[in-house]
């Protein structure tokens, strides 16, 4: 059971991150873009074996990856939900 859930929520991880590269992946330097490539393809090897720990090892290794990803992505949907608004008019 445990092998399943890790296999789901590493299948839900490598999909979010995909997406989220092919809409932000201008927020990473080369050298991110490598190392969160690189996190991706250990857990993609891991997915492909039957060893739990080692999935969510993998999991865990890639978020931590990305975590500096995620955070610039929320700052820029952000900066673009508020673009153009007055502080008043967001207070409203």
């Amino acid at each position: 059971r445990a092998l399943n859930e890790h296999r789901v929520d590493a299948e839900r991880l490598l999909d979010a991150i995909r997406a989220a590269i092919g809409e932000d992946g201008s927020l990473l330097n080369a050298d991110e873009l490598k190392q969160v490539r690189e996190k991706m393809q250990f857990l993609e090897k891991a997915l492909a074996g039957s060893d739990a720990r080692a999935i969510k090892h993998a999991s865990d290794a890639l978020n931590r990856a990305t975590e500096e990803f995620a955070a610039r992505r929320m700052d820029a949907s952000m900066r673009r939900a508020l673009a153009g608004k007055s502080i008043s008019s967001i207070n409203a």
